[in-house]
């Protein structure tokens, strides 16, 4: 169970710092202060945003499949022995699954399959915000981290955050462009 644990709690913190960027390109606060940044980089940020929020979106429906041939946070769950710790963590699953639901309708209907659905009302179909992108990852973090305790009385610290590194980013080109007006 180690070595599966290790992949999804890698698979939630990819998650998560990919939400993170994307979250800092979109926050209206953020998104005011760099605007002449994302506008002078154009190409560059509209593809690092479909980029963030697509890998955010894979990266999330996916610890909650159930396909047999993969590793999720569901199957953990449903494999293990001890019924009370199933018990336990039933009702975070739940609530991460009712979530789930919603990502796995853009993953499925907008971005994994080519289909002759309009993305606009997959989207507006999913009702997805970024408040339940973020639970959704710390949900995931809360039941990698009972699973782990309960198999070896370790867990996942989850401290990494490109934040800082893309505010400095983001900071830096803006100098660079006040340099060159």
């Amino acid at each position: 169970m180690n070595d599966h644990l290790k992949r999804v709690a890698g698979r939630v913190t990819s998650a998560f710092m990919n939400y993170r960027i994307w979250r800092i390109y979109t926050e209206p606060g953020d998104r005011a202060n760099y605007l002449e940044v994302l506008r002078r980089y154009t190409s560059f940020f509209v593809t690092g945003l479909k980029a963030h929020f697509l890998a955010t979106i894979v990266l999330l429906c996916g610890l909650y499949e159930k396909r047999r041939d993969g590793m999720s946070l569901t199957r953990l769950i449903e494999a293990l022995p001890d019924d009370k710790l199933r018990g336990e963590v039933q009702a975070t699953l739940d609530e991460a699954k009712s979530i789930w639901r919603k990502v796995a309708i853009l993953r499925n209907e907008v971005f994994a399959h080519l289909s002759d659905s309009d993305y606009k009302d997959a989207f507006e179909r999913a009702r997805l915000t970024p408040n339940e992108i973020e639970q959704l990852i710390e949900l995931s973090k809360q039941l990698v981290n009972k699973l782990s305790y309960a198999n070896d009385r370790s867990t996942f610290v989850f401290n990494l955050d490109p934040a800082t590194d893309t505010y400095n980013l983001l900071d830096s080109l803006l100098r660079l462009g006040s340099r060159q007006s």
